[in-house]
C-alpha cells in the first residue's frame, strides 16, 4: 500500500452508494445528499479530465470558507453558469478510465465480477485523493442501471448502499421520454445477465418500447435483489413516492441511517428546489402515453 492511501484510509470508510433502476428520482435525491457538507463526489470537472486526481483540488475555489457556490443536476438547471460550477454528475468516461479495460463499467451487470488487487489498488488511491483534493470527509457517488454490488464491495467493502425504487409504470414511461430512450428501446442496453431464453423473450417484446423498456426494468430489479441476498450487503431501500410525499422526513432518514449529521447545507438546498409527484402527470406525446392494456402487461412481466 502507498504512504498516500496508508495515511488517508479513512477517508474511504463507508463510502455512500446511491442508485436506482434510472429514472427513479436518483438525480434528484442524490443532488440534495450530495450538499452535504461533508461528502465528496465525482463531478463534471473530473468527467473532463478522468485521470486527474488533481481536478479535484478546483472544488475548493467553489466551496471553502468564505462562500459556498455548488451547482446541481442540469436536468433542473440548464445555465450557462451552472455548467460551469463545481457540481455532481453521473458520467462514465471516468467509470470507463478508473476501472481500466478488463471491464465495461458502463454497460455491464458485473455480476460475479471482482476487482483485481492492482484494480483495486489503482481506485482506492484515486477516489481517496478525491476525498482529499475536495477537502472532505467521506466519499458519495450516484449510478444509475445495474447494482454492480458485488464489483463495487470489492474495491469498498463497507460501502453503504442507497437504493432508489419507483413505481415501474411511470419509470417506464420516464423511460421513454428521454432524450436518449433509443438506448433503451432499440436493444438490451446492459449485457452479463441474460440468459438465451430471455434473449429470444425481448425479441417478441421489441416491437412494443414500453414492454421491451420493461422486460429490462424487471432484470435490474431481479439482479439486484440477487446481489443483495448474496452479499448481505447494506442496502436501504428507499420508494420515490415516499419522497414526494414528505421529501423532509425522507432526506432525514436517509441521513440518519448513513450516520450523516443535519446538515444546513442540505436544508438550504432543499429550500431551492421544487419536488413534484411526477407519477400522474399525463404523457409528453402520444408517443410515450401508456394506455391502461399497456400498463397491465407492464406490470405482468416486471411482476412474472
Amino acid at each position: 500500500m502507498s504512504d498516500f492511501l496508508s495515511k488517508n484510509e479513512k477517508l474511504l470508510e463507508k463510502p455512500v452508494i446511491i442508485f436506482g433502476t434510472g429514472r427513479s428520482g436518483t438525480t434528484v435525491i442524490s443532488d440534495i445528499i450530495l450538499h452535504h457538507e461533508d461528502l465528496a463526489w465525482h463531478s463534471n470537472w473530473q468527467e473532463l479530465l478522468p485521470k486527474s486526481a488533481a481536478i479535484n483540488y478546483l472544488r475548493r475555489a467553489f466551496d471553502n470558507g468564505l462562500w459556498n457556490i455548488t451547482g446541481m443536476n442540469t436536468q433542473n438547471n440548464k445555465s450557462l453558469v451552472n455548467q460551469v460550477l463545481f457540481r455532481p454528475i453521473e458520467r462514465y468516461d471516468f467509470w470507463e478510465s478508473i476501472t481500466g479495460p478488463r471491464i465495461d463499467f458502463s454497460r455491464g451487470f458485473l455480476l460475479n465480477e471482482r476487482a483485481t488487487e492492482a484494480e483495486r489498488a489503482h481506485m482506492r488511491m484515486h477516489f481517496a485523493k478525491m476525498v482529499k483534493y475536495q477537502h472532505r470527509k467521506r466519499l458519495a457517488f450516484k449510478l444509475t442501471g445495474p447494482a454492480r454490488m458485488e464489483y463495487l464491495l470489492s474495491v469498498f467493502p463497507d460501502a453503504q448502499f442507497v437504493q432508489i425504487t419507483r413505481e415501474p409504470v411511470a419509470t417506464v414511461r420516464s423511460w421513454l421520454e428521454i432524450h436518449w430512450s433509443n438506448q433503451m428501446t432499440e436493444q438490451l442496453w446492459w449485457d452479463g445477465a441474460y440468459t438465451e431464453e430471455e434473449k429470444v423473450k425481448a425479441k417478441e417484446l421489441a416491437k412494443n418500447p414500453a414492454l421491451f423498456v420493461a422486460f429490462q426494468y424487471k432484470k435490474l430489479m431481479e439482479t439486484t435483489a440477487l446481489e443483495t441476498a448474496k452479499l448481505g450487503a447494506d442496502v436501504y431501500t428507499a420508494r420515490y413516492e415516499d419522497f414526494v410525499k414528505d421529501a423532509s422526513g425522507f432526506i432525514a432518514n436517509m441521513m440518519q441511517h448513513l450516520g450523516l449529521p443535519e446538515s444546513k447545507r442540505v436544508n438550504a438546498f432543499m429550500s431551492k428546489i421544487s419536488v413534484q409527484n411526477r407519477n400522474n402527470r399525463s404523457a409528453k406525446s402520444d408517443k410515450t402515453a401508456i394506455d391502461e392494456d399497456t400498463k397491465r402487461k407492464i406490470l405482468e412481466i416486471v411482476n412474472g
